[in-house]
């Protein structure tokens, strides 16, 4: 028997129109959908400006720190409870427009995740994908779910007890299914790690030390090489945020060399510089906490110095926090990660790349935990400014000086009026004074090229440094990484959201 309650059908007590698994799945998904709608707020917040409702900046009142782990870990218990349910459902809940709004919905943010996740697609395709998981996750469902929630607590009161009751004619059979069959579903998603997939594998080729005598990394045998492509999202500039990086990779036994090209447009090679105007001297920045205008372009890897599970399943998620006072969120760890940063202006000039690492934070008060290597006083970049100052601190002692977007530190004179008063109006002075790093610092030799709208970069280094704060690679071993790429921008890189895993055979 029924008994009728504002036209809507109530089950006897005891009794439930919905199966037992789908009643316990309808608390996993309820949960789940909220924090994956809280999380996914800050993350939103901290994207690109263009494609976020809190102009790319987070918020007090939003969730901050490890938001990207905390929606990542969220996703694997939501895909495989929503795939669940979609089997289980009695066919009355599709029959609801909002129900079916809300299935389909959440059916199509496990496809677009998992395409974002796994790095499958890029160009056109990848920046629909990314549209379309973050405006059904930031626009349609939170209607949806929010209507939803309006029906159950009114229009269909009734029904919210038999929608959740965990005990009404239980079926232990299908629960223990579900409970087998979802850590299989996690691993999947997760990428079947630990097993090596060949699609995110750079296998760096063997050759002799004869064939890398000359000192010349450009005219090695590249072409032995198989490349790995990797796509990177959600940045500042390139095309609409989103480049692919070919990454290559050879091995002497004694050193490493890796090529890394990607489409960049345009070769930006400026650093907050100084121009020179008719009434003195302009500072040309726009934001010093979040420059996009007035900065290099950069390149960047990083190596977890000790294997850690956390980083192969996250990737750099797990060292990346949002909120910590900067618009773009800050990076620490409580194990030490080794941090490959090219830097256009800053080390490409003397040509390096910055060797720097990832630990815990300096201090509550200061909540980034990037550092740099071990090296000697006097080595490294500093800005061309002192706070007192309306002008450059260093002038080049000639034109001629200027190299990539840089001052040597050699070439560097005081200024002076005198000097200045030479200069004539228009003239851009480079905001940057560099010199060589040493040291641990200075482990990373590279060259670059900017050539038909491509990056080609060339990083050397040790397999063994023999540091503490390096990744030591070995014959017969393997390190995971991921990679990131900044067009002109401070922060608001592009960044692969897969994880990879470079092998030295």
């Amino acid at each position: 028997m029924t008994a009728e309650n504002g036209g809507t059908t109530l089950p006897q007590p005891g009794k439930s129109h919905y199966g037992h698994l789908f009643r316990l799945l309808h608390w996993v998904l309820t949960a789940a959908f909220v924090l994956l709608l809280l999380t996914g707020l800050s993350l939103n917040a901290i994207s690109r400006p263009d494609r976020s409702f809190f102009s790319g900046v987070l918020p007090e009142y939003l969730w901050s720190g490890h938001v990207h782990l905390w929606h990542f870990g969220t996703a694997l218990v939501f895909c495989p409870s929503l795939l669940a349910t979609v089997l289980v459902c009695p066919r009355r809940v599709w029959s609801r427009p909002i129900n079916a709004m809300l299935l389909g919905g959440g059916l199509v943010m496990i496809g677009t995740g998992l395409v974002m996740h796994g790095g499958i697609v890029s160009g056109e395709i990848g920046k629909l994908t990314v549209w379309l998981h973050s405006s059904l996750a930031l626009m349609l469902l939170p209607f949806a779910f929010l209507w939803h929630t309006v029906m159950g607590l009114t229009r269909r009161l009734g029904l919210l007890i038999p929608a959740f009751h965990p005990f009404a004619q239980p079926q232990w059979g299908r629960l223990l299914i579900f409970l087998v069959l979802t850590p299989l579903a996690m691993w999947l998603m997760l990428g079947g790690w630990p097993l090596v997939l060949p699609g995110r594998t750079l296998v760096a080729a063997a050759i002799s030390p004869e064939e890398s005598a000359s000192g010349d990394v450009a005219r090695l045998p590249w072409d032995r090489a198989r490349p790995l492509i990797v796509p990177l999202v959600n940045g500042n500039g390139l095309d609409a945020g989103q480049t692919e990086v070919t990454l290559r990779a050879l091995h002497n036994g004694d050193e490493l060399f890796l090529l890394a090209e990607w489409n960049d447009p345009t070769e930006e090679r400026r650093y907050t510089p100084w121009k020179k105007t008719a009434d003195g001297w302009e500072h040309l920045k726009t934001n010093p906490k979040d420059e996009s205008v007035y900065y290099e372009d950069k390149f960047g890897l990083m190596f977890p110095v000790q294997p850690d599970w956390r980083f192969e399943q996250a990737g750099c998620a797990l060292y990346c926090h949002a909120g910590g006072g900067n618009p773009y969120g800050v990076k620490y760890s409580d194990r030490v990660v080794d941090e490959w940063h090219w830097k256009a202006v800053r080390s490409d000039p003397v040509g390096q790349a910055d060797d720097r690492y990832v630990s815990h934070s300096a201090s509550e008060t200061k909540l980034s935990g990037r550092r740099n290597d071990p090296e000697p006083p006097g080595g490294g970049y500093k800005p061309n400014a002192a706070p007192d100052q309306p002008h450059p601190s260093f002038l080049p002692g000639d034109p001629a000086d200027t190299l990539l977007g840089a001052i040597r530190k050699e070439h560097a004179v005081p200024y002076t009026e005198e000097r200045a008063a030479a200069i004539p109006p228009g003239t851009i002075i480079p905001g940057m004074i560099c010199t060589p790093f040493g040291q641990d610092r200075g482990d990373l030799k590279c060259q670059s090229t900017h050539r038909d709208g491509r990056w080609s970069l060339l990083f050397r280094r040790k397999l063994d440094t023999g540091s503490e704060f390096d990744v030591q690679f070995k014959p017969g071993g393997s390190s995971a990484f991921s990679c990131a790429a900044f067009d002109h921008t401070s922060k608001r890189h592009a960044y692969s959201l897969a994880v990879f895993r470079l092998v030295i055979p």
